[in-house]
């Protein structure tokens, strides 16, 4: 039976604000023990550990999750998935952690220590499994586990790092914490799965590599910015600078994007069933999901950057003044290319468009990396972030309005008044900003004002997707106390189309 979106998506946003909400805290409390180099040099060394975490991946997790989802109801097919790809994935970290160590030994004596438990992250990709309960769409499961560990985390932070010379140690906890959720997950398999004979985990390599490439192409524009700042700057300071500044932005974009895991293996589902209605139907939602999301994080960050960066940051972190409002354009485009990668290509299985959409990202990333950042660091790399995440969103518009799979006119159209409520609240925060002094209090004043002007902007414009979110609610709390069977019937009950849907 399928499982409920909106439950699914409370699950999801549960533990994305959780990730969210996690550095937020750990952050400024870094910020305040470590010097940027000393962030700088974790922020290297991750990135530098990520490329044999991209090969030891391949292309597995976005193709498992699609593989469980297409044989949900079938307990012996997921089985037989479920080992074939687990399998593969223990073969390529083994042969990745191998290649690691040796990487760690020969090029890596600035940071030795650190780039050896950096190895953690590859075997966590071993034992990882949240692809499986994804795809069963059992997003409650990992999300109430990955909550506790991340809380184990920030407690583990909080009661041993203490000063500049616990790096090491906070290094630990990053990595070990992860592995250590990822591993409790197996309780759960002994439910979902049944023995199965005559496994082959090269079965469907060529439609994983097909998924690896675009992975490779998006490693390039979220990764190798950090490594080329590291390679053309003297020291690591502009590495602090970049990986606190970008981590807050991606941390804010999690909101954005947490309707996407969950409807991945959903609009798969109707997809394979032939219902491009169902289908075109869900995405038209998740597209006005983003704009009503990120068009205010994006202002928000434009408009109270000055202020934000002191109180958040302290001392020493200056230039994220001028970063986060480059940054801040990612919650936009990478919203959309999300619903747009996916969501649609990945779950209608045109892994081949999301490929060319990520390789021209790759490409122009690259290009102006190699011009802006030996010219402006940080900030060039910022700028090489934004224009190359607008050339992978508008690659995939144009891949859907030449094949006309779907009107892209609603897409867009829905839009404006989340434009206008973002403008508005904008302007009144630029404008409040100078009124308070720069505190912690005024930044939560700030930030509280925000929300209540856009979103009263909304309400007076009447905003359709709004009010039915506030009616879905509404409805979800009064049938607490309704028989399951009713219950059950309104969870797949479909809300009417907008007027830009119709």
């Amino acid at each position: 039976m399928a499982k409920s979106i909106k439950k699914n998506f409370i699950y999801n946003l549960t533990y994305q604000i959780m990730m969210l909400v996690s550095p937020l805290v750990v952050t400024p409390y870094i910020s305040h023990i470590f010097l940027p180099s000393s962030v700088g040099l974790y922020s290297y060394a991750d990135s530098m550990a990520a490329y044999f975490v991209l090969f030891a991946v391949l292309g597995t997790t976005t193709f498992g999750q699609r593989a469980i989802s297409y044989v949900q109801e079938d307990k012996e097919a997921r089985s037989r998935a479920f080992w074939e790809i687990f399998l593969l994935r223990l073969m390529t970290s083994f042969v990745t952690l191998g290649a690691y160590i040796g990487y760690a030994f020969l090029f890596a004596r600035e940071n030795f220590v650190i780039t050896l438990i950096l190895s953690l992250n590859i075997v966590n990709v071993a034992f990882d499994i949240t692809w499986f309960l994804q795809g069963l769409e059992e997003f409650g499961k990992t999300a109430l586990r990955s909550i506790l560990f991340r809380l184990a985390c920030v407690a583990a932070i909080f009661l041993f790092v203490k000063d500049g010379d616990d790096l090491i140690l906070y290094v630990i906890f990053m990595t070990a914490f992860t592995v250590l959720g990822n591993l409790s997950l197996w309780l759960y398999l002994p439910k979902y799965l049944v023995r199965v004979k005559g496994l082959n985990p090269f079965r469907d390599m060529k439609s994983v590599f097909m998924l690896f490439i675009p992975t490779v192409a998006t490693q390039v524009y979220t990764v190798l910015d950090k490594s080329m700042i590291g390679w053309f700057s003297d020291g690591f300071n502009e590495n602090g600078y970049y990986e606190q500044a970008e981590k807050i932005v991606k941390i804010a974009l999690t909101a954005v994007t947490a309707l996407g895991i969950v409807m991945i293996p959903r609009i798969a589902g109707r997809y394979k069933a032939g219902d491009m209605e169902k289908v075109t139907y869900y995405l038209y939602n998740s597209y006005r999901y983003v704009w009503m999301m990120a068009i205010p994080i994006m202002f928000g960050f434009i408009s109270i950057a000055s202020v934000f960066t002191p109180v958040y940051y302290g001392e020493g972190y200056e230039k994220c003044a001028v970063l986060l409002p480059i940054f801040s354009t990612l919650t936009v485009l990478i919203g959309l290319s999300n619903v747009n990668g996916i969501q649609l290509f990945v779950s209608i299985g045109k892994e081949k468009i999301l490929t060319l959409t990520v390789v021209v990202g790759a490409v122009v990333n690259f290009a102006l990396n190699l011009i802006l950042i030996p010219l402006y660091a940080s900030v060039g790399a910022a700028i090489a972030s934004a224009v190359a995440e607008f050339a992978v969103t508008l690659t995939g518009f144009l891949y859907i309005y030449k094949t006309k799979l779907f009107s892209l006119r609603p897409v867009f159209s829905c839009s404006w008044r989340y434009w206008i409520g973002g403008v508005v609240m904008g302007g009144a925060l630029f404008g409040l900003k100078y009124l308070m002094p720069v505190a912690v209090w005024s930044l939560a004043v700030l930030i509280a004002s925000g929300v209540v002007i856009y979103f009263l902007a909304l309400l007076l414009m009447r905003d359709p997707f709004l009010f039915d979110l506030i009616r879905k609610g509404v409805g979800m709390l009064k049938r607490k106390s309704s028989p399951a069977p009713a219950e059950e019937a309104a969870e797949t009950e479909e809300p009417e189309k907008t007027e830009e849907q119709k």
